[in-house]
């Protein structure tokens, strides 16, 4: 009886993330695509206006959106 051992393979997924920056939108090509986040253009100007910002990336200006709907009046 001669068996032969075959040595163990251990597979190994590595995944390699490369973090990319966000794009930078400006004030006009983020109202032309208010409705993409769900709101008027009306409430993105007004956001924006809040923000004072004239460049946002999409999570930048998803977080001025919120807080422009929940501040105070």
């Amino acid at each position: 009886m001669n068996k032969k051992k075959e040595p163990d393979e251990k597979v190994t997924d590595k995944k390699v993330t490369v973090h990319q920056p966000e794009t930078h939108y400006s004030r006009s090509e983020l109202i032309a695509a208010a409705s993409s986040f769900g709101v008027k253009p009306e409430v993105m100007a007004g956001a924006l206006k809040l923000a004072g910002k004239d460049k946002m990336t999409k999570t930048e200006a998803e977080k001025a959106i919120k807080d422009f709907l929940k501040r105070k009046v």
